[in-house]
C-alpha cells in the first residue's frame, strides 16, 4: 500500500504555489515506493461535526440566528491544547513541535470544578462543571458561573436569546452556597474550560453582566471592613487589592495569601488544581445554509446539538453544508501518511488540523510532515527546469534563491538517468554509502540533499566509471522523486525494502 499525501494551507504568492506544488508531487511519487499500512477511509463531514459537537467543541455564529446562514468554528479542548504544548502527544517532528507549542497564547491560572445539584433539593445530581480563572483571591463572593451556548452542559437543551438563566445550579466549593448557571455570548469557548466563575464586585465585565441581569454584587476583598457606617461601604469593582472579607478562617489575608490558601483547601478536597490554559481562538469548519433541497436537519433552537442524538427534539429545517479545507482536510486525515503545507502554516493550518485530529480521537503522527518556505527568487531558470530547481535549491522549509546554474546542472543530470537505466550495477558484498546518503536524504523530504549526493554518481557514469546495484538504484530512485523521470522496466519497489529509513 503505498503512502497518501495531503495538502493543507494557502501558498502566499504564484512561486510559491508552484514551489508547493513540486513538493507535493515530489512527496507523492515517495509515496509510490513507501510501503504502508491500509489507509484508514476518508471521514463523512457530517461524522466529524458530530463527534465535535458532542465534546462541546463546535461554536455558532450567525447574524440571523432563525434564517442562517450559521457558521460553526472549531474551539480546541483544553486536553488537546496542552498535550501540544506539553508534548504529551506523538511528535510531528521536533522542530515542527518547538514552533506550534511557541503559538499557542499562555495563560497561568487554575481549574475549579464545581458540582452539579438538584435546583430543587440541593442535592448533589453528578458531575462538576469545570472552570478556569486566572485571579481567585475574591473567590468567596462569586455569585454564579457563565457558559458559552454551545457548552457541553446544554446538551438536551434549547438555546434561547442570551443571556438567560440555564435552570441549572452548582456549589461553591468553598463554603457550599448555590451558584445559577447562566448562559452568555461574551463567555469564549476557546479559553480556559469555556465556563467561567462570575464574581461582579471584582471584575468590571462581571460587574457590568451582574448589573444587566440582577446578579447579587459581593464583596470577598476590600481596603478595609465595612460596617454599618455608609462611608464604610466598598464601591465595585475592587481587582487584586486589600484583604479577604467574610472569608470565615481566612479573613484578613491578603490578595497573595488568599490565592495560595484558596488553592491549597480547594486542592485538597479534590475540587481543584493549579494549571495553564493555553488558547489558540476558534477557526471556521463549515457554513450551513437553509435549503429545501439540502442534505442535513438544522435545528437554530440546538445549533450545532442540531448534529447530535438529541436533534429530534426541536424543530429542524433543511439545510446543505459547505465544509472548509481545514476541515475536508480533516476527513482525508486518516487516509495520509504524508502531509505537506506552506511553512506559514505550520502554526495556522496545520496546527488547527492537529488538535482537531486529537479532539477526534486521532492521535497517530503522519509519516512525514513538509512545511514549504517561500522561494527568494527565481530569474533565468530554463522553464524546463523549474519546478526541479524550486524542489532542489535548498530543504523544504528554507526560503532560497534560483540560481540559473541549478537548471543547467539538473538538465545534466537528467541525460544521465538514460545511461543508468541500461543494464545494472556491479555486485557488491554490502550497499554503497552513497545509497544511504541518498535513501537517508529522500526518506526526511531533503530533496536538496539527495540531489546534492546523486551528482558524484552522475560525474562516475559519465566518465565512464562503473558504480555497484545499490548506487544505481539509489540514484535512480532519486531521479524519479526529485525529476519524475521514469523506473527503469523492471525495476521493482520491492527492491527498496528497508532502505528508506522513515
Amino acid at each position: 500500500m503505498t503512502s497518501k499525501v495531503l495538502t493543507i494551507g494557502a501558498p502566499l504568492d504564484e512561486l510559491h504555489e508552484r514551489r508547493l506544488r513540486a513538493v507535493t508531487a515530489a512527496c507523492e511519487r515517495l509515496g509510490t515506493l513507501l510501503r504502508s499500512s491500509a489507509p484508514a477511509p476518508a471521514s463523512p463531514a457530517v461524522g466529524l461535526l458530530r463527534a465535535l459537537a458532542s465534546a462541546g467543541r463546535l461554536a455558532v455564529s450567525a447574524e440571523d440566528e432563525e434564517a442562517g446562514p450559521w457558521t460553526l468554528a472549531y474551539a480546541p479542548s483544553p486536553a488537546a491544547l496542552a498535550a501540544v504544548a506539553g508534548g504529551s502527544t506523538s511528535s510531528w517532528g521536533a522542530r515542527l513541535d518547538a514552533k506550534q507549542k511557541k503559538a499557542l497564547r499562555r495563560a497561568p491560572g487554575a481549574v475549579f470544578r464545581l458540582p452539579f445539584v438538584d435546583p430543587v433539593t440541593g442535592a448533589a445530581s453528578g458531575g462538576a462543571l469545570s472552570t478556569f480563572t486566572t485571579d481567585w483571591s475574591p473567590f468567596t463572593a462569586a455569585c454564579a458561573v457563565a457558559v458559552h451556548p454551545d457548552h457541553e452542559m446544554l446538551a438536551g437543551s434549547e438555546v434561547r436569546p442570551r443571556p438567560y438563566f440555564s435552570g441549572r445550579l452548582v456549589r461553591h466549593p468553598l463554603h457550599g452556597d448555590l451558584l445559577p448557571v447562566w448562559v452568555a455570548d461574551w463567555v469564549k469557548p476557546e479559553f480556559g474550560t469555556g465556563a467561567v466563575i462570575v464574581n461582579p464586585a471584582h471584575s468590571v465585565a462581571d460587574l457590568e453582566f451582574a448589573r444587566s441581569v440582577g446578579l447579587p454584587v459581593r464583596f470577598g476583598l476590600g481596603p478595609h471592613e465595612p460596617g454599618a457606617d455608609p462611608a464604610s461601604w466598598l464601591t465595585p469593582p475592587v481587582i487584586k487589592t486589600g484583604m479577604t472579607l467574610r472569608a470565615g478562617r481566612h479573613d484578613g489575608l491578603s490578595h497573595e495569601q488568599a490565592v495560595d490558601a484558596y488553592l491549597s483547601d480547594l486542592t485538597e478536597a479534590g475540587h481543584a488544581e493549579r494549571g495553564e490554559s493555553f488558547s489558540l481562538g476558534r477557526v471556521p469548519l463549515a457554513v450551513v445554509t437553509a435549503d429545501p433541497a439540502g442534505e442535513i436537519r438544522w435545528s437554530p433552537g440546538l445549533r450545532a446539538r442540531s448534529f447530535t442524538a438529541e436533534a429530534g427534539t426541536a424543530a429542524a429545517v433543511s439545510a446543505s453544508l459547505r465544509a472548509t479545507p481545514l476541515l475536508s482536510a480533516a476527513t482525508e486525515f486518516e487516509a495520509a501518511s504524508i502531509l505537506v503545507c506552506p511553512a506559514d502554516a505550520v502554526g495556522a493550518d496545520l496546527l488547527w488540523l492537529r488538535l482537531l485530529m486529537f479532539d477526534l480521537n486521532v492521535k497517530h503522527a503522519p509519516v512525514l510532515v513538509v512545511p514549504v518556505a517561500r522561494i527568494g527568487s527565481a530569474q533565468g531558470v530554463e522553464p524546463q527546469w523549474l519546478d526541479a530547481s524550486l524542489l532542489v535549491a535548498g530543504r523544504p522549509d528554507e526560503t532560497v534563491s534560483v540560481k540559473p546554474q541549478l537548471g543547467e546542472q539538473i538538465g545534466r543530470i537528467a541525460k544521465d538517468h538514460a545511461a543508468m537505466g541500461v543494464g545494472g550495477g556491479e555486485l557488491e558484498s554490502a550497499p554503497s554509502p552513497v545509497a544511504g546518503q541518498i535513501f537517508t536524504a529522500l526518506s526526511t523530504a531533503d530533496f536538496a540533499a539527495a540531489f546534492k549526493a546523486v551528482g558524484p554518481t552522475a560525474k562516475t557514469v559519465r566518465r565512464g566509471g562503473a558504480i555497484g546495484e545499490s548506487e544505481r538504484a539509489a540514484f535512480l530512485t532519486a531521479l524519479f522523486v526529485l525529476l519524475g523521470l521514469p523506473l527503469p522496466e523492471g525495476f521493482s519497489a520491492d527492491a527498496l525494502e528497508g532502505t528508506f529509513t522513515m
